[in-house]
């Protein structure tokens, strides 16, 4: 199965760290964070990566070709969401795949559990806890009810930008995203998500636990990861 790493955005809210670097290319302890992903998923297998890059492209592409990691542009990242850069590599998904967002760290072992969950759709959640800034899920015995990016009723967990989608469940996935396209650049991932629960799609939640993991949206959120991956 091969592996989408989502990083076009602009990352504002890490400004002014991000002015002039992507924020996939911000260093914890001496590694960046996208190395840091890459290694994790090469740790367990998983070879076939492909890297969505818009703001600062040539730098992250640049890093890319150092990794031997393919990378497409999206050429619409200045007006969009991460559902288009998932449309715009929509080749590389057909046969299933996994995507992460590029701010995110994690144990590996997040990623060999995940590959053994079972459904077309899953993605990896963590229970209560929720921050201020997650993408909130309702999840019950094991399924996902809802997600949202704003504040929802019943909501007991957060998703953490990591999933899962069988060659099926991609299918399904490719077939919202292009009524996605067609209404709005800028929609987002988690709505295309919730649409298709909507429409009465199963969706798994596999929950993290207790194993790391970091969602880097704010620079305190970068001393936190120092401490976690050492």
């Amino acid at each position: 199965m091969n592996a989408i790493i989502l990083a076009a955005g602009k990352a504002t809210r890490l400004l002014p760290l991000t002015k002039d670097t992507p924020q996939s290319l911000l260093k914890v302890n001496n590694k960046t964070i996208l190395e840091r992903q890459i290694d994790s998923l090469r740790k367990v297998g998983v070879l076939d990566i492909t890297v969505v890059t818009g703001h600062l492209s040539d730098q992250v592409e640049t890093f890319c070709k150092h990794k031997g990691v393919k990378y497409i542009f999206n050429p619409f990242y200045d007006v969009s969401s991460m559902a288009l850069s998932l449309w715009v590599v929509r080749e590389e998904l057909k046969n299933g795949f996994m995507f992460f967002y590029s701010d995110v760290l994690f144990d590996s072992l997040i990623i060999k559990n995940l590959l053994t969950q079972k459904g077309d759709i899953c993605l990896a959640i963590k229970k209560d806890g929720l921050r201020d800034e997650a993408e909130r899920v309702v999840e019950k015995n094991g399924l996902i009810e809802c997600v949202a990016k704003s504040k929802i009723e019943e909501e007991n967990g957060e998703f953490i930008g990591i999933a899962k989608f069988s060659k099926s469940g991609a299918k399904k996935l490719l077939a919202e995203l292009n009524n996605a396209a067609k209404i709005s650049l800028d929609t987002r991932l988690t709505r295309v998500i919730d649409n298709l629960i909507t429409q009465g799609e199963t969706v798994f939640a596999y929950d993290i636990s207790e194993n790391n993991f970091v969602d880097i949206d704010f620079s305190e959120d970068l001393k936190k990861a120092e401490k976690l991956f050492p």
